[in-house]
């Protein structure tokens, strides 16, 4: 039996070298890697933090596949949990981790994408809102772009005053293909604005209207 400290090494060791082919692997050898995943997912400054997100949705659609469907699901309901004010933390990365796992097995969690839209509304700071439109997004690439009241979530994010949050909803708006958000991405267009996002595998330097832009490529 490998040892807790021992696992925790190597799935760090892996984070690093961005290796999500290993870590689906550790997570099917060792029920213990989800949960150990779910808690190197707080940092966003971090870009391990966000590996550790992507690989989360690579390893519990494989454990479910190979292993066990209960140790997956299990997982989700410890990130809804730890998304909620009486869990006594706030789990801010749980709109992505949960995104990730419905991009990785969207027939499996038909429910997910609501429940994911609606943790916007649990916090005042926009934490949950930007982490709403990341995973919008993503699962959109994933062929889930009908989700009820995204499509207002979106519309209405790209006029919002912090820019992490107009670039996301940019980036949301195009990987859903919004068409009626056309004029709003024209107008930000010139948006300097600058904001970090994650992309294979690293955080990228990036601007809103580099976003804007990029969607309305996506929608032409």
């Amino acid at each position: 039996m490998v040892s807790t400290h021992k696992l925790k090494k190597e799935v760090s060791q892996a984070l690093a070298d961005a290796d999500f082919e290993r870590l689906s692997q550790l997570a099917v050898e060792n029920r213990k890697v989800l949960g150990i995943l779910i808690s190197q997912s707080f940092n966003k400054d971090d870009v391990l933090c966000w590996r550790a997100i992507e690989a989360m949705g690579r390893a519990a659609t494989m454990v479910a596949k190979e292993r066990d469907p209960e140790l997956a699901r299990n997982a989700v309901t410890r990130i809804i949990w730890s998304a909620r004010e009486e869990s006594g933390g706030m789990g801010w990365s749980a709109p992505e981790l949960l995104g990730e796992i419905v991009r990785g097995s969207p027939r499996v969690y038909p429910d997910l994408p609501t429940l994911i839209l609606s943790l916007h509304g649990e916090d005042e700071e926009g934490v949950f809102l930007r982490g709403v439109l990341w995973a919008l997004g993503r699962m959109a690439g994933a062929g889930v772009r009908k989700v009820e009241g995204a499509r207002e979530l979106v519309l209405e994010s790209l006029a919002d005053t912090d820019p992490r949050t107009r670039g996301l909803a940019a980036r949301a708006a195009g990987l859903m293909g919004l068409a009626e958000a056309a004029g709003a991405l024209e107008d930000l267009r010139e948006d300097d604005s600058g904001l970090r996002v994650y992309e294979d595998a690293e955080l990228v330097e990036t601007t809103v209207g580099r976003e804007a832009a990029a969607a309305l490529a996506r929608l032409d």
